[in-house]
């Protein structure tokens, strides 16, 4: 699917290029993700000066990458904007590009609808703009190995680049790949049984919970399993409180930063956790 809505609308608020080196960024985040899975990827930038909006464009290879969607939902581009919002936001995609390479861009404008109030972006480093989502291709995303999304400035019909319009100009930043890595479980930090990307007393309150009161189960049972030993029990309990309040041990890797379970294939599994990139 090709939307050719987003060079006019784009133009209407740019009135030449000019290349900047050294300066702004976009760049996009590695993450990790499980063959079969969806994968999120995040896009950010790096600011010198106040943006007005932006074009962002990248690829992919498409023989391990489907293009789900993308937007600006609960990104660091609405809470920069508050209490506005960004007032335009569109996408195109073309998932057979040329062979083997898929391509998608967005474009967003900050102030599109009247009452004009100026709203811009201002200088900021590493602001998440736009999350993408693609699928990941369980028989050519091999465990392993990774994958680059690409931002690009030569593909769509016509060609969509990668711009920051500042004070009514376009200007290209620098672009800066990222990788997607093969794993064959979620990455997590072992002891955060409640996914809340810590590791504290509530953890243990939610095991218990688990165990004993009809809770909700784990939803990353490496994680609930934080003393290591493959069973997710009241074992795990005792550990947190030990490790809490009696200068018990810490968990093992991965602690206390994000990580793919050590054990690989033999370990218990986890399905979600959502605190790590």
């Amino acid at each position: 699917m090709r939307d050719l809505f987003i060079p006019a609308v784009i133009a209407a608020s740019i009135y030449f290029s000019a290349t900047v080196s050294g300066q702004n960024l976009i760049h996009v985040d590695d993450n990790t993700a499980i063959p079969g899975s969806t994968v999120d990827v995040t896009v950010r930038l790096n600011n010198i000066s106040p943006v007005q909006g932006y074009q962002c464009a990248l690829s992919w290879d498409s023989n391990i990458f489907t293009f789900n969607q993308v937007n600006t939902d609960g990104l660091d581009i609405e809470a920069e904007l508050a209490p506005f919002q960004v007032e335009f936001f569109t996408s195109t995609n073309d998932d057979q590009f040329a062979p083997g390479i898929g391509w998608a861009a967005c474009a967003a404008i900050f102030d599109f609808s009247p009452p004009f109030g100026g709203q811009l972006l201002n200088p900021a480093t590493d602001v998440s703009i736009a999350l993408f989502q693609f699928m990941t291709t369980p028989d050519n995303a091999l465990v392993g190995s990774c994958s680059q999304i690409i931002p690009v400035n030569t593909m769509g019909h016509p060609v969509i680049q990668n711009v920051l319009t500042i004070g009514g100009i376009s200007q290209i930043p620098e672009l800066e790949a990222g990788n997607i890595c093969f794993i064959d479980s979620a990455a997590f930090i072992r002891g955060d049984s409640n996914d809340d990307g810590s590791l504290n007393l509530a953890d243990a309150i939610f095991l218990i919970g688990y165990f004993f009161g009809g809770g909700n189960q784990p939803p990353c049972r490496s994680a609930a399993n934080t003393n290591g030993d493959a069973v997710v029990d009241i074992g795990d309990v005792i550990f947190v409180i030990n490790h809490q309040f009696l200068e018990g041990p810490q968990p093992s890797a991965p602690y206390p930063t994000c990580g793919a379970d050590p054990a690989g294939e033999a370990g218990i599994g986890c399905e979600i956790y959502s605190h790590c990139p």
